[in-house]
């Protein structure tokens, strides 16, 4: 009996977290064709860590199951990144952004991947 309990507790606990994990962000990207690493990051410049991290040659770039907090993207495969502002993500939500990669100035700024 003891150890149903203790399970069910178990049970409990991880489906809550499951369920509170389940924000979605797409991302419709333009780049110049080639192939860039996406890395999503929770938290803010200064002060993250990478939580998922895709390829893309443009197109769309999906991170699912994503939980509630301060998220940013960096995108870029050489040490200075373009740096995206940063979102607070709610449960149970859908964002969408377009992103059109330009060289020279725009809307993200450039960092440092080791200041990130």
């Amino acid at each position: 009996m003891c150890k149903q309990m203790i399970f069910g507790a178990v049970l409990l606990t991880y489906s809550v977290f499951a369920l509170a994990c389940s924000t979605e962000f797409t991302i419709d990207l333009e780049t110049f064709g080639e192939g860039v690493t996406v890395e999503l990051r929770k938290g803010v410049p200064g002060n993250s860590k990478i939580i998922k991290t895709q390829r893309s040659s443009g197109g769309r770039v999906y991170f699912g199951s994503l939980c509630p907090g301060s998220y940013f993207l960096a995108i870029g495969n050489a040490e200075t990144v373009s740096v995206t502002p940063v979102r607070q993500f709610e449960d149970y939500a859908s964002y969408t952004s377009n992103i059109r990669m330009q060289r020279g100035s725009g809307n993200v700024s450039k960092k440092s991947r080791s200041t990130l």
